[in-house]
């Protein structure tokens, strides 16, 4: 799965910890193999959301560097901080 479909996947996650409140961070867990370039789906996210209710979020990596881990393939919302 490469970054733009990624991406869309990570935004109905991220939607779905969400009801209207504007987001400021989108925790992001990183698996050790799953081969995805943080600085990328940085870029990728920032032009997906505009104009979304996580426009504006900043994205926050949790890198996960145990190749054993059961997530280690995995790029998931682990959650999300929304503004008060």
């Amino acid at each position: 799965m490469g970054p733009p479909t990624l991406v869309q996947t990570l935004l109905a996650e991220a939607e779905s910890h969400l009801g209207h409140a504007p987001v400021t961070r989108v925790h992001i867990r990183v698996g050790a193999l799953s081969n995805i370039s943080p600085t990328s789906l940085q870029r990728h996210f920032t032009n997906a959301v505009a104009g979304s209710h996580l426009d504006g979020a900043e994205l926050v990596f949790h890198v996960d560097t145990d190749p054993l881990s059961a997530d280690a393939l995995a790029v998931r919302v682990v959650g999300v901080d929304r503004s008060t």
